[in-house]
């Protein structure tokens, strides 16, 4: 992938994001799905508990693997935004962004002039600790800060093609989950008309120019992601993963009979 652009490859050819998700906010895991080839890594910020020193340690480790820090923040204010990329997020998603005000901000706090009105400072680590001329280490951020606004909503989708035309947007993001509830058809994953919203927001916001992404395990509603366009995906987590490894050796293991009783 390009240094910069993850969306790139070294060649300038687009390619699709891969990543997974940190739940148990464990360092090494982060630092391991880099190194085990995933392209991106997804820090939850809005259902998760880490802090912000917490997040820039789970950067450093993905970063360390190779990986992209992916971090989904609370919502749109100014410190979540802020903090974030000064810690070290190169991917922000941020959820429930319902129109283009909203989504404008997200710009005007985490991208430096002209594009927005970043707060200066050269001694995060997002800055590099300052290493660089103030002007290069701005525009260089700039440019390796990609901003999501999570779609969840049916005002969002009424909404999409304006929140698209916020300038320095990098693109938006499903949520699965709350867009089926707006919709009225909670988890309801698979349905028909479900689907085609997806696919709608995703090739909508890839006709304006916009990366698309979407949460999502392997099968109908990925697939219908992927046809519409999307070229950013989180397919499964450490912890859901983990379950399932889990439960399939505990059916392997002998039986203690102690336990039944």
């Amino acid at each position: 992938m390009s240094p910069n652009d993850p969306f790139v490859d070294a060649h300038g050819r687009p390619r699709i994001v891969l990543g997974v998700t940190i739940n148990s906010n464990a360092p090494r895991l982060a630092e391991m799905a880099g190194l085990i080839g995933f392209d991106a890594v997804w820090i939850d910020v809005e259902h998760g508990p880490p802090g912000f020193a917490e997040i820039e340690v789970l950067c450093m480790a993905a970063d360390a693997g190779g990986a992209i820090p992916t971090v989904r923040i609370p919502d749109n204010q100014r410190h979540h935004v802020l903090r974030t990329v000064e810690v070290g997020g190169r991917i922000i998603v941020v959820p429930m962004v319902n129109s283009a005000v909203e989504a404008r901000a997200i710009v005007e706090f985490g991208k430096f002039p002209p594009l927005g009105r970043r707060g200066f400072n050269q001694r995060s680590r997002g800055l590099r600790y300052g290493l660089e001329p103030p002007l290069e280490s701005f525009a260089a951020a700039n440019n390796r800060t990609h901003f999501f606004a999570q779609i969840e909503t049916t005002e969002a989708v009424h909404n999409l093609d304006a929140i698209c035309a916020v300038e320095g947007l990098a693109g938006v993001f499903v949520g699965p989950g709350d867009l089926s509830t707006s919709l009225g058809k909670m988890g309801a994953f698979t349905d028909p008309a479900f689907l085609t919203t997806v696919a709608d927001v995703i090739s909508r916001a890839r006709r304006q120019g916009k990366h698309a992404g979407i949460l999502a395990m392997p099968g109908p509603l990925l697939d219908a992601a992927l046809a519409a366009g999307c070229d950013l995906i989180f397919a499964g987590s450490d912890l859901t993963n983990l379950a399932t490894s889990w439960r399939s050796l505990l059916s392997l293991l002998p039986e203690d009979p102690a336990r039944l009783r």
